[in-house]
């Protein structure tokens, strides 16, 4: 499972967890689920992208440095690791079963899951200048073989990558002004679904931009595995349970996200700070 995070943190949802009572799994089984997939060791990279985005974000240059500082820190509060870790787990545990969980758990202690898996985990790490990394990207995949590229591309769309990143685009932007709208007088609920209408409007356009960029971004992220490799991490996610297992991880994120989305927003007036939506 692969989980991308715009510099900007272009990432959030809609509600949050599941109750525990609901869950199907053991929480322990989910959190293995966690840990093998890498998501995890992930969800820490979330806060430090977001700070990095406020200090990135073109109407930083009108703060001070006082108010820029000020956001960061509520940035690193409302994106916590073991606050996105607890949702995570929570929506993952309630949404999997036993047999889904063992059979992705079996994938991920294979040969070619944890080497899979390890590209990932360095991927989400390195993302330091997405110009950079499409730049290179752009490279890898102009050279690839004609089956190669077939490959990567299957992979784009067997994890759903693309209209994840545009509903984790979309349900960021707007959770973080509803967080805004609840604690702020005088602002309408109504902007919030608004904004979200118009967004929605343009789904199609950018789906079609976040394809060609995780085109890119996977033929760099799997640049040292083999077309083998590729085929077998392809049979996974078309499988009843990887395809259950990635649903699951997305809507998992998703919720993770929202409900941070949420806090970071109705943290932001309280603050005294300011940030344009």
């Amino acid at each position: 499972m692969t989980l991308r995070f715009h510099p900007v943190l272009c990432c959030m949802a809609i509600l949050c967890a599941h109750a525990v009572a609901l869950a199907q799994v053991p929480l322990a089984t989910a959190e293995a689920l966690m840990h093998k997939s890498g998501v995890w060791e992930q969800l820490a990279d979330v806060a430090p992208q977001l700070k990095a985005g406020v200090t990135q974000a073109p109407d930083s240059a009108s703060l001070d440095a006082q108010d820029v500082e000020r956001l960061e820190q509520l940035a690193e509060d409302a994106y916590a690791a073991p606050r996105l870790r607890e949702t995570f787990l929570q929506v993952l545990a309630g949404q999997i079963t036993a047999a889904q969980s063992a059979r992705a758990i079996k994938w991920y202690d294979s040969p070619t899951g944890r080497r899979i898996t390890e590209l990932e985990a360095t991927s989400s790490t390195s993302v330091d200048d997405v110009n950079r990394v499409l730049a290179e990207g752009n490279n890898v995949l102009a050279h690839a073989s004609a089956k190669r590229q077939a490959l990567l591309a299957q992979t784009v769309r067997a994890t759903r990558a693309a209209e994840g990143q545009v509903t984790l685009q979309i349900n960021t932007t707007v959770s973080i002004m509803q967080g805004v709208a609840s604690v702020l007088p005088g602002t309408p609920a109504s902007g919030a679904d608004t904004l979200r209408r118009a967004m929605e409007a343009q789904r199609p356009q950018m789906v079609a931009a976040a394809s060609g960029v995780m085109l890119s971004m996977f033929a760099l992220t799997y640049q040292s595995a083999s077309d083998r490799a590729l085929e077998q991490y392809l049979q996974f996610l078309s499988s009843a349970s990887g395809d259950a297992i990635s649903v699951a991880m997305m809507d998992a994120l998703d919720k993770a996200l929202s409900a941070a989305g949420r806090r970071f927003g109705s943290s932001i007036p309280k603050a005294g700070a300011t940030l344009s939506l």
